[in-house]
């Protein structure tokens, strides 16, 4: 059983977590919904760790907005794509 000191701790560490939640979402509904340049750094780096209908969602708000100018993660290959494994050849000769 944990102790009320444990409790706490855990409790404080599940807030930051929701909290970093609620921001990381809040800043991807604000780019996709009213954010001044499609390539935002911000956003961008974002919409590769959403869940795929959460991206989707944004990427569809900000073709609608930017049309031809909307971001590459938005785009097809980008969201099929996936990393190459750690130690694959890259295609340039060099492990």
């Amino acid at each position: 059983m944990a102790t009320a000191g444990q409790m706490r701790a855990i409790s404080g560490i599940l807030q930051i977590i929701g909290l970093l939640v609620v921001l990381v979402a809040g800043y991807w509904i604000w780019y996709a919904n009213w954010g001044p340049n499609p390539n935002d750094r911000i956003g961008t780096s974002i919409a590769p760790m959403l869940p795929a209908p959460f991206r989707d969602w944004g990427c569809g708000k900000l073709n609608q907005r930017f049309g031809g100018e909307s971001p590459t993660v938005c785009s097809p290959v980008a969201a099929d794509a996936a990393p190459p494994a750690p130690g694959a050849p890259d295609g340039s000769g060099r492990l």
